[in-house]
């Protein structure tokens, strides 16, 4: 027994003794910037059960913010239990430069294993959140009064100054002061809310993500967290700063796990007044631009050119200001040139925290006759913050060489060009009397004859009328508003909810023009909803009057006021401007051989009075004298149905025959249109019911019937003809394809001029088929349709 037992006792004073522990420290960055956050872990690993104790270094330079401890024992292990302890410090860095965090030494019985140090690199704040602060918000930063007191947050709102000029721009910074203790115990940064004011444009400015500046106040330091916005006054007036606001939470203790109280600082909220720009030195044509050093480029590509041509003109407004509601240049083109305006494109370039960049409008002009010609200055006049007064950059005077066309003219007969510009008198009646009118002609013949053969009734009840009510300027404009919205976002959730300003930009508007077309909804749904108004609706009116012109959109009460200034101008001018207009008509360029602006006229004509034969005619002729056979085909068939019996229609249609049998019945024509044949219906049908109260004889009423069911079948059957989705080939030869891809195989080909019936659509591919078995598809650039 004795033996064993001693046995047992050498046994165990040879057994090997357990490994000393893994101790790592690690950090998640070794380069950060002064208020950022850092976590420090440490890791403990050990077979033996004994218990790890972590002795940590001192942390000079850093914040505790929190902390967590973790100890796991695993027994799956073939050595025996394996202990991890895990220590995780949360740390905010106070200082800047080069910081060391020492060795963390574990002890573990008698067993003592220290870390390897630590090297971080802390930058300073100037590189680091208050780097997006510019000169001017550091500058007023340093010009604003410090906190009256340091043991508590203070809130302030600066401005350079409370009365500015209408489209000044005015820098606001909300700025909240919070003792370094109290900063100290925050786990997160606290949230600054700077609202944007009414009836201003603004932008907002890159927001720090940390410190702004530290300031030491009667001995104690403070912390600033600043938010900037700048922002232009559209009118004048009164313009209030809404409430600034600052929300942070606390924790109740120091552990990681620890709830945290919420605390909401509000200021008051600080007026501006707005003065309207002096009228000393304005000059006449001042379109009420505010800026600072503005510059006006036009530049003119192609400016030697021929008849027809398309020139590119740019204009580009340098500068700074409120770029994004910079009105275009007025340019003061020579007489016989056209102008398409283009896109516009801005370009943001702020300058020592000044707003500006440049903003390019461009345009086509095309020329309609040859010769020299002079662009007169461009001026730009707009009111120069800096120096206080107007000034007025311009371009200088430009000659413009235009050259005669080089259309090819066609060495076959030429048709003659026709001057009627009126639509019919039967389309005009038929299409009046739609729908009510055809349907009184229908049931009021009828309804009398069955009076005329009853006594009328005693009386009738008078009818009141309903009169509508009658929309102000504001609810115009905001309906208005509302349709370019519609236009816009046609998705309604994102239209009426927070993604308004999201989807506009997805649309293409610039996130500036976004943002304050989603605050105006709200200020148009709080004066409509609200249960104090508008306040002002003179102002909010002009605001929305100012962004639909931002939008592209006219006012519609401007609309109406502009049409009819224009229609009582030329009633007035009329003869005097048939007398003294210079500038070449259609007719003119169709006669110098400018057959390009020549058919671009017709057509604009064709596009605005669509019911009239001449129009469609003339297209044609100068279609077919261009030699675009195809065309000119597609052209004539829409003129001669709408004037089948015209003799010129018809003889210049036989100059470009149906290619082949298949296309004739397709583009044939009867003898009256739709509407003539519905008249003369319409016409019978009467002739029957008064012929029904006449009391004739009944050969005499089934004749009129007969008339009148005849023309109501041809009626119905010019109007599906006229409503054939026919399209006409515009290619010498035009590929059918078995699929609507450009690799695949050709089932045959149709010439210019050819004529097929469209019974699908896919992309840009369009399925035409004919009574001849021609099947497939065609691009649909390759045909024109009716």
């Amino acid at each position: 027994m004795s033996a064993a037992l001693l046995l047992a006792i050498a046994l165990q004073g040879v057994a090997p003794a357990p490994p000393p522990p893994e101790v790592t420290a690690s950090v998640n960055r070794t380069r950060l910037r002064v208020g950022d956050e850092l976590t420090l872990t440490v890791r403990a690993r050990s077979r033996s059960i004994e218990p790890v104790e972590l002795v940590l270094p001192l942390l000079s330079g850093f914040a505790l913010v929190g902390s967590r401890d973790l100890t796991e024992v695993s027994l799956s292990g073939a050595d025996g239990p394996v202990r991890t302890t895990v220590r995780e410090l949360l740390l905010r860095a106070e200082r800047a430069g080069t910081v060391f965090i020492g060795p963390v030494r574990a002890r573990q019985g008698d067993v003592v294993v220290d870390t390897d140090p630590i090297t971080l690199t802390v930058d300073s704040t100037a590189t680091g959140a208050a780097a997006t602060l510019g000169p001017l918000a550091r500058g007023l930063l340093e010009s604003a009064p410090l906190p009256a007191r340091n043991d508590q947050v203070a809130l302030t709102v600066i401005i350079p100054d409370d009365t500015v000029l209408v489209g000044q721009q005015v820098d606001m910074i909300a700025a909240a002061w919070f003792p370094r203790e109290l900063r100290n115990r925050l786990r997160r940064l606290p949230v600054v809310v700077l609202a944007t004011p009414e009836r201003v444009w603004a932008y907002p400015q890159p927001a720090p993500t940390g410190i702004a500046a530290s300031r030491l106040v009667d001995g104690r330091w403070m912390d600033l967290f600043a938010v900037h916005t700048v922002v232009f006054p559209l009118a004048q007036g009164r313009v209030v700063i809404p409430p600034v606001s600052v929300t942070y939470a606390v924790p109740v203790s120091f552990s990681f796990f620890s709830r945290e109280e919420r605390y909401t600082l509000r200021t008051d909220s600080a007026p501006m007044t707005i003065l309207p720009l002096p009228a000393a030195g304005r000059p006449a044509d001042d379109q009420g631009v505010v800026g600072q050093g503005l510059t006006l480029d036009v530049a003119v590509t192609g400016g030697d050119t021929r008849v027809g041509e398309p020139m590119a003109v740019s204009a580009t407004v340098t500068g700074m200001g409120n770029i994004v509601l910079w009105p275009e240049p007025v340019f003061r083109w020579p007489a016989g040139f056209r102008t398409y305006p283009a896109q516009t494109a801005v370009r943001l370039e702020p300058r020592n925290e000044l707003i500006g960049g440049s903003k390019t409008f461009r345009y086509l002009v095309v020329p309609d006759s040859a010769g020299s010609f002079v662009l007169p200055e461009v001026r730009y006049p707009y009111y120069d913050i800096a120096t206080g007064r107007y000034a007025v950059p311009g371009a200088a005077p430009r000659a413009l060489a235009v050259e005669p066309g080089v259309e090819p003219r066609a060495a076959r007969a030429l048709p003659p060009l026709t001057l009627g510009g009126r639509e019919s008198w039967t389309s005009a009646l038929a299409r009046g009397l739609t729908p009510w009118g055809w349907i009184a002609l229908a049931a009021l013949p009828p309804a009398l004859l069955w009076l005329a053969r009853r006594r009328p009734a005693p009386g009738s009840r008078r009818i009141t009328p309903v009169v509508a009510p009658q929309l102000t300027r504001l609810g115009r404009l905001e309906r208005e508003f509302q349709a370019v919205l519609a236009a816009h976002v046609p998705d309604t959730v994102a239209r009426d909810g927070d993604g308004l300003a999201q989807a506009l930009r997805a649309a293409g508007v610039e996130s500036a023009v976004a943002e304050h077309v989603m605050r105006l909804r709200d200020r148009l749904r709080a004066a409509r909803y609200g249960p104090q108004g508008v306040g002002d609706a003179v102002e909010l009116a002009a605001e929305t009057e100012q962004v639909l012109r931002v939008l592209g959109v006219e006012p519609l009460a401007r609309r109406r006021r502009r049409m009819l200034a224009g229609v009582l101008l030329a009633l007035c001018l009329a003869p005097a401007a048939r007398a003294a207009l210079q500038g070449p008509t259609a007719e003119g360029l169709y006669e110098a051989g400018a057959l390009r602006a020549a058919a671009d006229s017709f057509a604009a004509r064709a596009a605005r009075q669509p019911r009239v034969a001449a129009h469609w005619y003339n297209l044609g002729a100068t279609l077919y004298r261009a030699g675009a056979d195809g065309k000119a085909v597609a052209a004539w068939t829409i003129a001669a149905r709408l004037a089948p019996r015209d003799l010129v229609i018809r003889r210049s249609r036989r100059l470009l025959p149906p290619p082949d049998a298949a296309s004739e019945p397709l583009l044939a024509v009867g003898v009256a249109t739709t509407a003539e044949w519905a008249l003369v219906a319409a016409a019978s049908w009467l002739a029957l019911w008064v012929a029904a109260l006449a009391r004739r004889r009944r050969r005499v009423l089934v004749v009129i019937a007969g008339l009148t069911a005849g023309a109501t079948l041809l009626a119905a059957r010019e109007g599906r003809r006229a409503r054939q989705p026919l399209a006409v080939a515009i290619q010498p030869t035009t590929a059918v394809r078995v699929a609507p891809h450009g690799r695949a195989s050709a089932t045959g080909s149709i010439e210019g001029g050819a004529a097929v019936l469209v019974v699908d659509r896919y992309g840009r591919w369009l399925a035409v088929r004919r009574r001849d078995g021609l099947r497939g598809w065609v691009l649909e650039t390759e045909v024109v349709r009716l």
